[in-house]
């Protein structure tokens, strides 16, 4: 049997979360520990994914995080950055190739990351990564700010308070 490369990281991950899962229900789980004395969480996401399909997982799992903290009683403050090859997949005018490749989760990103805007998450993307990739900063994605080098703006978010979450390949 031959899998793809996503497929086989969605088992390893499936057997991961089985394997190290903690026992109990999900209404007894909680971070209060974690968020003892928090009123905010300010975070910034630094996507660099080549895969549309893994991004999608981590789009989706940034508005859960923004759900749990609000159940924990923290008011999230979420910014994203994408830079390296994740900016192919954030533009109403991909490439041929991406098209052909991945043209069905193309229009679910757009979807997941038009969900994150309503929720107020701020998004950022590097120029630097859009000219190297040859994305028309005119074509992004509704909402996503160009911005001159994303590694300018993680440093500066970084500096202002916000925490890093890398999300690399």
């Amino acid at each position: 049997m031959k899998f793809s490369r996503f497929a086989f990281v969605k088992l390893c991950f499936a057997l991961f979360l089985t394997i190290f899962s903690v026992p109990g229900s999900a209404a007894e789980l909680n971070n209060k520990e974690a968020m003892q004395g928090l009123e905010s969480m300010h975070v910034i996401y630094d996507i660099r994914k080549s895969n549309p399909n893994a991004m999608l997982v981590y789009l989706k799992g940034i508005e859960s995080n923004r759900s749990n903290l609000i159940k924990e009683g923290v008011e999230p403050y979420q910014r994203i950055v994408f830079i390296a090859r994740s900016v192919k997949f954030i533009t109403t005018q991909p490439s041929e190739e991406v098209e052909m490749q991945y043209g069905p989760v193309l229009e679910k990103v757009a979807a997941q990351i038009a969900r994150l805007l309503e929720l107020g998450v701020k998004m950022e993307v590097c120029s630097a990564a859009t000219a190297a990739f040859n994305v028309d900063n005119d074509t992004l994605l509704p909402g996503i700010k160009p911005v001159r080098s994303g590694f300018l703006s993680v440093m500066g978010w970084q500096a202002q308070g916000y925490q890093l979450v890398p999300v690399y390949d």
